[in-house]
């Protein structure tokens, strides 16, 4: 009988990862034929069928998510052996911390109160756009601590392994140009930014991208999505001419570009700080998740709408408040 090997599990990973057997070929360097026929032998050695085709791509059938929550713990295992041996051969006697973040605004304030309140540890940080490719990193051993916000399709097996607690849930503001019509009051009607164009994070990068289409398609109308960009100089150049993007709550108004809050808060995110749950580290989480905390807690006064929003959804912010609880207003500041 075939034995399971260790590509065969990336095979299965690459597929899951990509939505299709010709992507995954592509990322993979080898033929679409040569992939199927692989995957065939995989289902034969597994069987059963472990991915379904469909209208919206490639998707694993219940075997296969099965699957691919044990393989990630077979490769991430193997990862974390490499590392391992890599960290006992060139060990110099001090901590390394590995953050991983999406781009967000409150990583340099996390970093600047780790070295504050954690000089032992050499930080080092990877920002990487995509959040599922975050969690891979950090699974893989990679990375130490993610930062990141929970997004659209995410499952259990994404999540296998791990320690993650909510920093806090945010809204999705509009980022629009000054003097924009569709603010009225400091709030913008979704419905009011039907004929406007998008720009968008693009789409394996977005995380809230369902979430979006989902809160336009209540509000009568579907978004213009005309540019795809990650880059903020491109995206401001992009809303004075006119577009709209989304943007975070904690975003600073500056340069004739400003959010908003929209009316009745029809995209929400959860901002996730997340450990591996058997990692020696996992003893300092509290103090890590303190320090991530007071970050996170600086930026809402970035924006004086989110700021208000802050403070009149207490519930959206709990373990943030809890893990500064001792903390006064007046010490919330980068070091």
């Amino acid at each position: 009988m075939a034995e399971l090997e260790l590509r065969h599990l990336r095979a299965v990973r690459a597929v899951a990862e990509a939505g299709s057997v010709s992507r995954a070929a592509t990322l993979l360097g080898v033929s679409q034929p040569a992939l199927t026929a692989q995957l065939k032998r995989i289902e034969r050695i597994l069987g059963g069928q472990l991915f379904e085709r469909g209208s919206q791509g490639t998707k694993p059938t219940d075997l296969g998510k099965f699957v691919l929550n044990r393989a990630e713990a077979l490769l991430a295992d193997l990862q974390a052996l490499v590392v391992t041996a890599k960290e006992r051969g060139q060990a110099d006697g001090r901590s390394v911390l590995r953050v991983g973040s999406i781009p967000l605004t409150m990583l340099g304030g996390f970093v600047e109160h780790l070295h504050l309140r954690a000089t032992e540890l050499d930080v080092q940080t990877w920002v990487e756009p995509s959040a599922p490719v975050l969690l891979k990193l950090l699974a893989t051993h990679r990375v130490d601590v993610a930062l990141l916000e929970r997004f659209d399709g995410i499952e259990p097996y994404h999540l296998a392994g791990l320690t993650v607690r909510t920093l806090g849930t945010e809204p999705i503001f509009a980022g629009v140009a000054d003097g924009h019509p569709a603010v009225k009051d400091d709030v913008i009607d979704l419905a009011d930014l039907a004929d406007e164009e998008w720009v968008l994070p693009p789409p394996h990068e977005n995380g809230v991208r369902m979430r979006l289409l989902a809160a336009c398609e209540a509000a009568g109308f579907t978004p213009k999505i005309r540019h795809y960009t990650t880059d903020a100089i491109t995206a401001r150049t992009l809303i004075k001419a006119g577009c709209v993007v989304m943007a975070s709550a904690s975003f600073r108004p500056s340069g004739g570009v400003s959010a908003y809050p929209l009316r009745g808060d029809p995209v929400l995110a959860d901002m996730l700080f997340a450990m591996r749950a058997n990692d020696v580290l996992l003893n300092s989480m509290d103090e890590l998740f303190r320090c991530a905390a007071l970050a996170y807690r600086h930026v809402v006064d970035n924006n004086p709408h989110y700021r208000r929003w802050w403070d009149s959804h207490p519930e959206a912010h709990r373990e943030v408040d809890a893990a500064l609880s001792d903390v006064t207003e007046s010490e919330i500041v980068y070091p």
